[in-house]
């Protein structure tokens, strides 16, 4: 495997340090890996998880301000999706990684 020369700059450095702070919570990555299946509301969530719908919306918080996730309206509903493919991509591996 190739060693990079290149030192990381400030900026991605931050970025890669808070998406891996948004990674360390099995709660999020729980959600996350729920989300990756398809688009879904708290309620869902927090059924499908057995998690309250407060700890779930915190979590939502937590991965929207990383950018990992977003929100649409939909009615009186938000709904939640996977923004950042990447991550997921990221997730799966370690996922892939835990298993072996």
């Amino acid at each position: 495997m190739k060693k990079q020369s290149q030192v990381l700059n400030e900026t991605t450095l931050a970025r890669v340090t808070e998406i891996f702070k948004a990674l360390s919570d099995q709660n999020r990555v729980r959600i996350l890996h729920l989300l990756n299946q398809g688009s879904a509301s708290v309620n869902y969530i927090s059924t499908t998880l057995d998690m309250t719908q407060s700890n779930v919306s915190h979590q939502l918080r937590t991965l929207k301000q990383a950018k990992l996730i977003k929100a649409t309206r939909q009615g009186q509903s938000m709904i939640y999706e996977v923004d950042d493919h990447h991550v997921t991509d990221l997730l799966y591996q370690a996922i892939h990684h835990a298993k072996h």
